[in-house]
């Protein structure tokens, strides 16, 4: 092999094993992020234990109400059909929600703060899909 060549192939190959391993450092010097600072994930848990606690209350499955929902339905008519109220409804949810939440606090997904502020806002009478579902509209 020609020496220049020789030369060359060993540049080349140093460089290019250089910038591998700078890149494997950035990586590893680079904290994931953890589940907590997710902002998305951790809404979509909230969402996701409020919702199934809400047919929990109901008596019926989160696939049932997702459907009645979709079909217009709102949540208040169907906790009127058990018989309840909305007071009764939130009574019922916050005791329903209470151990999922400590749940998400436990696995770290939600702070104790998180959970508390859901709970305090259904407690204070903020129903999600009280009202049914609300989507935007496009004019």
């Amino acid at each position: 092999m020609n020496p220049f060549a020789a030369v060359a192939v060993k540049t080349v190959g140093a460089a290019g094993v250089a910038a591998v391993l700078s890149l494997g450092v950035v990586q590893a010097a680079t904290p994931s992020p953890s589940p907590a600072t997710d902002h998305r994930s951790d809404r979509r848990a909230v969402a996701r234990a409020v919702f199934e606690s809400e047919a929990d209350v109901l008596g019926i499955a989160p696939r049932t109400l997702r459907e009645d929902l979709k079909k217009g339905q709102k949540v208040s008519d169907l906790a009127k059909d058990k018989g309840m109220t909305k007071e009764q409804f939130a009574m019922k949810l916050v005791a329903n929600v209470k151990p999922r939440l400590e749940a998400l606090v436990d696995h770290k997904v939600i702070t104790q703060a998180q959970a508390d502020k859901v709970i305090d806002r259904i407690a204070n009478g903020h129903i999600p899909f009280w009202d049914g579902l609300h989507r935007a509209t496009t004019k």
